[in-house]
């Protein structure tokens, strides 16, 4: 079955209904018109066999065509959950683009306070003495850096 996938669709739809009316026209020729064909000499032989062969295009037409109108319903699903698959991947880019933008910014940000913090470090750095003691007023610029404060 899997190699029907190959062939068009309007193909198959074609070759399925085509299977189903020779198969309806068959059966009501062989069963209700059966009279008229058993006074043609020449089909008269075969009645009983196009009574068979009418009834297994039948089933089978009627088989291939629920076979078909199924396969078509999932393909229309799939298309459908695609679509929205594509749309969801939009707004997924959208928010990426919208994640980096606020990243951007919060580096920026932190980038700032460093400078800031380096900046407020250098003007302190003389009252630290030579033994690496460090005043209370170091160690609260750190902590704010640590913090995020200004």
């Amino acid at each position: 079955m899997w190699m029907l996938a190959f062939f068009p669709d309007a193909f198959l739809a074609w070759i399925i209904n085509t299977i189903l009316i020779v198969g309806v026209v068959g059966f009501a020729a062989s069963f209700f018109f059966g009279y008229v064909v058993r006074w043609l000499p020449a089909i008269a032989p075969y009645h009983l066999l196009i009574q068979v062969v009418s009834i297994v295009l039948l089933v089978s037409g009627v088989y291939f065509k629920g076979g078909y109108s199924v396969e078509m319903a999932w393909r229309e699903r799939v298309a459908e959950l695609e679509a929205k698959v594509a749309i969801a991947e939009q707004k997924s880019k959208e928010v990426n683009e919208k994640i980096v933008t606020v990243y951007k910014d919060r580096v920026k940000v932190v980038k700032e306070t460093q400078i800031v913090v380096q900046e407020k470090i250098k003007t302190v750095e003389v009252k630290i003495d030579s033994q690496c003691k460090i005043t209370d007023e170091t160690a609260d610029i750190l902590n704010q850096a640590a913090t995020g404060k200004k």
